[in-house]
């Protein structure tokens, strides 16, 4: 479908919460794909034409289904060669394949907008689930994701504990509210066990972070009895929203 604009991370969550960014506890499909800026153009360049080109595109075929544009702000090597990643999210299946439909039949002139701006792969498809609170609905925002591997003995189910005491301790300590999801591998996606994203708005991510660097959340995990289970590198992202519904 959108083969040639970006590349995808697969999720699973519901529908009505990607206007938040990512949220909601009912399963959804994502895809991202992966993509080079080509010479002179920004993220910023990208997510106007996605706002406004591509947007009118989903919302002329009533195709149900939110987007965002992942510009890349520090990214550990083994992913650090996108400049953005266009990330689709899709309640089912058929809605995905519905606009591809759409998409093979009336996305040409877009593609070539698109394509003047960005050189992309083929996508990644994962799932993803809330694990805390949902995001803010919030036009940019700052995005980190932990990608990592489990530590002996410990399952998905332990990640997604220690992610919602994460998120629950991180929220109490801002005295505010960020999205926390976590996502499994799918189709195409390397090899790891289970990624981390938490988003929300600048100002309570810049709190959150802080707490992160001195090492007082970490200080409450650990009291509360909380271990991370996986061994994990960390991505920064800034989340723009091309399409919300």
């Amino acid at each position: 479908m959108y083969r040639t604009i970006a590349f995808l991370m697969g999720a699973l969550v519901s529908a009505g919460g990607f206007a938040a960014h990512h949220e909601g506890p009912e399963p959804e499909v994502a895809e991202v794909y992966e993509c080079a800026l080509n010479d002179g153009v920004t993220a910023d360049d990208v997510a106007a034409v996605g706002s406004s080109d591509f947007a009118n595109l989903v919302a002329k075929y009533d195709l149900n289904m939110t987007t965002f544009l992942w510009e890349a702000v520090a990214v550990s090597p083994q992913y650090g060669d996108a400049d953005v990643r266009w990330v689709n999210y899709f309640p089912t299946w058929a809605d995905y394949f519905a606009a591809d439909a759409a998409w093979r039949e009336h996305g040409g002139e877009v593609s070539v907008k698109i394509n003047e701006l960005m050189t992309c792969g083929r996508p990644d498809l994962a799932g993803v689930v809330q694990a805390g609170e949902a995001a803010p609905d919030v036009p940019v925002k700052p995005l980190y994701v932990r990608v990592c591997q489990l530590k002996p003995g410990n399952t998905i189910a332990n990640a997604m504990a220690y992610r919602k005491a994460v998120n629950s301790t991180q929220n109490e300590q801002i005295g505010s509210t960020v999205g926390s999801y976590m996502f499994t591998p799918g189709f195409g996606n390397p090899g790891f066990d289970y990624g981390a994203m938490v988003t929300g708005a600048p100002e309570d991510m810049a709190k959150l972070m802080d707490h992160s660097r001195d090492g007082s959340t970490g200080k409450l995990l650990t009291e509360a009895g909380y271990t991370e289970p996986g061994n994990c590198t960390v991505d920064l992202h800034r989340s723009l929203m091309m399409v919300s519904q």
